[in-house]
């Protein structure tokens, strides 16, 4: 078991304010734009197209920032009090438990070509009898697959 006895309030509530503001501007982006762009094309057969969109994108960008400038310090302050809050509640009580598990590291995907790409070696097919043909213009006998498919070795980093 691992307790958490104290939370870091600057930097904890750092963290918290960044994360808030990236995502209001994230949501803004997603959601707001699209809104206004819907709104000009609905407006489309009145003369206001030119100015619905851009006093609409305008103003869906200025909320934007302000909303990502506003939750970052309200969600600074908020989360700031609330480590205060913990790391008095937790010295008093001894804080929260957790239990972590090691685990192994899990094993890189094998990008590529059939055989796993460059991470492994590529399977050598045998050359038939008279290769390479020794008449001119003559076509070279079309490569067997290996017997056994896949190869042996496949998927064994």
């Amino acid at each position: 078991m691992v307790r958490i006895r104290r939370f870091g309030v600057i930097k904890t509530a750092t963290v918290a304010a960044v994360m808030y503001a990236v995502i209001i501007l994230v949501f803004t982006l997603l959601f707001g734009l699209p809104v206004v762009l819907i709104t000009g094309a609905a407006a489309n057969g009145s003369g206001a197209t030119a100015g619905i969109l851009g006093g609409g994108i305008a103003g869906v960008l200025f909320l934007g920032v302000f909303g990502a400038v506003a939750y970052g310090i309200g969600g600074w302050i908020i989360t700031a009090i609330a480590c205060l809050f913990y790391n008095l509640v937790a010295g008093w009580v001894g804080g929260v438990e957790l239990q972590l598990e090691s685990t192994a590291a899990p094993v890189a995907p094998q990008w590529g070509g059939p055989y796993g790409g460059y991470a492994q070696q590529q399977p050598v097919y045998p050359q038939p009898q008279g290769y390479p043909p020794s008449a001119p213009g003559a076509q070279p006998p079309a490569p067997q697959p290996p017997a056994q498919y896949p190869p042996a070795g496949y998927g064994q980093g």
